[in-house]
């Protein structure tokens, strides 16, 4: 989609509906990555004859046209794909299955990234070794770190800052925990001497010091114009997936509930912040495409 400069909306495409729930987005230089886990809530193929859990690479020409090619990557370990980052020539990419985190080589080796190992005592589950423990959805670069997001179900969310280098090397080394950002957290965009992040279940984009772990919470509320969606739709009460920055603004994607059978052909929303007066400005509608999840800035 395009916005203007003050954050409404331009034009809107669908560049591909065929993979089910799109929940990864990274950029380098002219590739796009974007993480197709094509499987419905009980892990069945939405386009039989294609791969589930895998990163198809895309090519943005210079019109800004988005190209897929066949170009895929897979993984033994690639289980329900989430939020995929790019630096240098590896993908870290977010997974249910252990070790939650993998950094996969765009050329040459792979290296499972066993994140749980990083977790403090206080925090860890006692069999952090099984299916999806911690449900880390988020890896996103800042400086020389990576910032690693921890869902983490019915407990308060947490983020952890990684030494990227040592990641790079495929090692795990903890630099800071932030702890209590919300419940069920997603995304996490890192600006400065800040990150942004998602308190899901609360409805609210969080900004969180990155030196003193300080938070200032901004609620996101339901859109106040009752026909936004149409005749005889419902808003309810957002439920924020995805965050990027574009400029003065950033975007957060959300939609109206967290049942994963709703996803599919639910409102697909869009909410714009201004970083400079710190409030929403504006609601998007994009159709029904199920709930919005990753937001890339092309």
């Amino acid at each position: 989609m395009t916005l203007t400069e003050p954050g409404e909306l331009q034009s809107i495409k669908v560049v591909s509906d065929k993979h089910g729930v799109y929940f990864g987005l990274a950029r380098k230089g002219p590739i796009v990555f974007v993480a197709e886990r094509n499987a419905d809530i009980d892990q069945k193929p939405i386009t039989p004859g294609d791969p589930v859990d895998v990163i198809r690479v895309y090519v943005m020409l210079p019109g800004g046209r988005l190209l897929p090619t066949p170009i895929r990557y897979g993984h033994k370990d690639f289980y329900d794909l989430h939020e995929i980052e790019a630096d240098q020539n590896s993908l870290f990419v977010t997974v249910s299955k252990y070790p939650f985190l993998l950094k996969k080589s765009i050329i040459g080796s792979d290296q499972p990234l066993p994140v749980n190992e990083a977790v403090p005592s206080h925090l860890k589950r006692h069999d952090d070794h099984t299916f999806d423990a911690y449900h880390i959805n988020c890896a996103s670069r800042g400086g020389d770190h990576l910032y690693v997001l921890a869902h983490n179900w019915d407990d308060p969310s947490f983020a952890m800052r990684l030494s990227l280098k040592e990641a790079h090397q495929g090692r795990v080394v903890c630099t800071r925990v932030y702890e209590n950002l919300g419940s069920c957290c997603h995304d996490i965009v890192p600006m400065g001497d800040v990150f942004w992040t998602l308190d899901s279940r609360g409805s609210a984009l969080v900004r969180v010091s990155i030196e003193t772990g300080k938070q200032d919470r901004f609620l996101l509320e339901s859109p106040s114009d009752p026909d936004l969606l149409g005749s005889g739709e419902t808003i309810g009460i957002p439920f924020p997936r995805g965050l990027a920055r574009f400029g003065d603004l950033l975007a957060v994607s959300y939609g109206f509930n967290e049942d994963r059978a709703d996803r599919m052909d639910s409102n697909a929303m869009l909410a714009v912040f201004d970083l400079k007066k710190e409030i929403f400005t504006n609601h998007i509608h994009l159709g029904k495409h199920g709930n919005t999840c990753a937001v890339l800035s092309l």
